[in-house]
């Protein structure tokens, strides 16, 4: 399966340089370099206290336009708390590794082929957002566990302004080297904007032994009034057989009182049923929450975040605090 890997990277590269000596006029990038610190004290119910650096990380971020018909996206996940996991993982579709993603996109009118690793077509927000941005502690048992950055490709159709509907075969999560065992996954996807109102939502087969399928069903919602922001989200997941099911629950409100202040709530509801069985760990009926503070301390300019998060779940019995500071280094490159 290594093989695949190494033929799907040297088609992507091969396609890259065509691209570029076939469109020598129009070409951009942009290079985002991102370093995150967070410093992390639990403090449990049960009167144990635990400490870790939690999402403190190192990402680069490449983005560009090779001509009027492609572009590309590469993630790149460099340091970690566990950095030597981020490499030892390298070429496995069931764990995270230093790649994120690195995808080429050919555009032919309203229409978009995408070939490389990318993240998987899920109809949820918290899905949506870039890891570096997130805090994995006001975030679903699922979003912490399931891998969705795997090998394949999609075929878009961008039939509005905001609007997309795309068809995506990948790799399995629950392979432990993209497609082993012939297990793939396949997502259709489509969003829209409709003013302040938009939405996500999304049907995925996900192959976990072969010929069968964990099946999920997702929607989010997203309303924006003024300097508020309501995203209601639900994901429900079952198997071939309907004798276990799963489900996710949550919902997210934003108040920015300002340029440099963003504040967050959210609440969510999980019925686990670990579903297949090495997937999630977590109390079968599992309460998640929390609270998030945003200061950009910059004039005029986003690029550092400092955040403080508050927030509680059963899986540790207690609260987790998190202080940090993300900073985007972001250079236009032609």
């Amino acid at each position: 399966m290594r093989r695949f890997i190494f033929l799907m990277a040297a088609a992507l590269s091969a396609t890259l340089v065509h691209a570029q000596d076939a469109e020598n006029v129009g070409n951009s990038a942009q290079l985002s370099i991102i370093p995150r610190i967070d410093v992390n004290p639990y403090i449990g119910f049960d009167s144990q206290t635990d400490f870790s650096l939690s999402n403190s990380s190192l990402y680069t971020l490449l983005e560009g336009d090779l001509g009027d018909h492609f572009s590309y996206s590469i993630a790149n996940h460099w340091l970690s708390i566990e950095p030597g996991a981020l490499y030892e993982n390298t070429f496995h579709a069931d764990a995270s590794n230093w790649c994120d993603w690195a995808n080429l996109t050919f555009y032919a009118g309203d229409f978009g082929i995408t070939l490389g690793k990318n993240f998987m077509y899920m109809g949820t927000y918290e899905n949506d957002a870039y890891d570096y941005e997130s805090h994995w502690d006001l975030n679903s048992t699922f979003w912490n566990n399931f891998q969705v950055y795997q090998w394949g490709g999609d075929i878009s159709w961008y039939y509005d302004d905001e609007a997309q509907l795309a068809l995506q075969l990948t790799s399995s999560p629950y392979s432990t080297k993209p497609f082993e065992g012939g297990l793939f996954t396949l997502n259709a996807y489509n969003t829209n904007v409709y003013g302040d109102f938009s939405y996500l939502a999304s049907f995925n087969l996900v192959g976990y032994e072969k010929n069968a399928f964990m099946k999920m069903a997702n929607a989010s919602f997203e309303y924006a009034a003024g300097s508020f922001i309501l995203r209601p989200e639900l994901m429900y997941r079952w198997n071939d057989s309907f004798d276990q099911s799963e489900s996710t629950i949550c919902a997210s409100l934003e108040y920015d009182p300002s340029d440099r202040i963003n504040l967050i709530l959210k609440a969510g509801f999980e019925n686990v049923s670990n579903m297949p069985e090495d997937l999630m760990y977590s109390e079968p009926d599992n309460f998640f929450g929390g609270a998030a503070l945003h200061y950009y301390p910059l004039k005029d300019n986003d690029a550092l975040r400092c955040h403080c998060v508050v927030s509680y779940s059963p899986v540790w019995n207690g609260l987790s605090i998190n202080f940090g500071a993300l900073y985007n280094f972001s250079l236009n490159i032609k």
